[in-house]
């Protein structure tokens, strides 16, 4: 990864400043307050098609307690889709789960993020284990890179990787901007952007959320009928925005729940999500 990309990597993390290592997690439900275990949480998904979970710190148990206890309601009728993969590397993925590509040779070709082994591995062999679909949900980063380092435009990709970006893209005014760049000319932020390069960098955050959604909907298309979870960064989904937001557009008749993490201390603000995970920060 270049020194440019390897900035904006660390400027998407920023958006995810009020994470943090979280100690023993409980979920609730936002609009009773209502705490609720990960069983109790899978029976009140069940009238869900997708299910984003805000991903963050030390909450990864959550998430493969919950995709447990969604298994053991959905069975079959359950898949996994994830921002760590792009979907450059479905085929890779596809042939790891079956078994046909060993797991040295998966992380040595099929770029995964630097935390895969501690923090996404447990939720992939789980899948591999009970011959689950995971979808390789995102655009290849260095498709976001450059359109990032190229003033918000696609111009000059090689026409073998076209087939990796979103058949449809658009960076929306309104609050998922305005939430995006008020985080990135924060004064924690890690660069100061000039506001053509801002809106660049937002172009290719956008570009990630169209081709998540896209292919989130293509899986839903071809597979009725099918609950999908799906594990993306907190700006992805907080608020039904980012991927969300593309995906509501998208598949308008998909029902769509959002489940995002918030510390203790923070109870009696408004969650920016239909489930809670609770978490105290280390």
């Amino acid at each position: 990864m270049n020194k440019f990309m390897k900035t904006i990597a660390l400027s998407m993390a920023m958006l995810c400043l009020g994470a943090g290592a979280a100690g023993a997690a409980q979920f609730s439900d936002a609009g009773s307050g209502k705490d609720l275990n990960a069983a109790q949480l899978a029976q009140r998904l069940q009238k869900y098609d997708i299910v984003f979970f805000h991903d963050q710190g030390e909450i990864h148990q959550s998430e493969i307690d919950l995709l447990q206890a969604m298994h053991k309601l959905k069975g079959a009728k359950l898949a996994l889709s994830m921002e760590m993969f792009d979907a450059d590397n479905q085929d890779k993925l596809d042939k790891f789960l079956a078994g046909a590509l060993s797991e040295e040779d998966f992380l040595a070709t099929a770029r995964p993020w630097p935390n895969y082994r501690t923090d996404y591995a447990p939720l992939v062999n789980f899948a591999k284990e009970k011959k689950m679909p995971v979808i390789a949900a995102n655009v290849p980063r260095f498709l976001a890179a450059h359109v990032a380092k190229n003033n918000a435009s696609t111009e000059g990709v090689e026409a073998q990787y076209l087939q990796w970006l979103p058949k449809h893209t658009y960076a929306p005014e309104g609050a998922y901007k305005d939430k995006f760049y008020a985080q990135m000319s924060s004064p924690a932020a890690p660069m100061k952007m000039p506001p053509q390069r801002l809106a660049a960098v937002y172009a290719a955050q956008c570009l990630k959320d169209d081709k998540m959604a896209e292919s989130i909907a293509a899986f839903a298309d071809a597979h009725k009928n099918m609950q999908i979870l799906h594990i993306n960064g907190c700006f992805h989904s907080d608020a039904h925005l980012g991927t969300a937001q593309k995906l509501e557009a998208l598949r308008p008749e998909l029902k769509v729940a959002v489940i995002t993490p918030l510390e203790r201390k923070q109870k009696g603000e408004k969650p920016a999500g239909d489930f809670v995970v609770w978490f105290d920060r280390k």
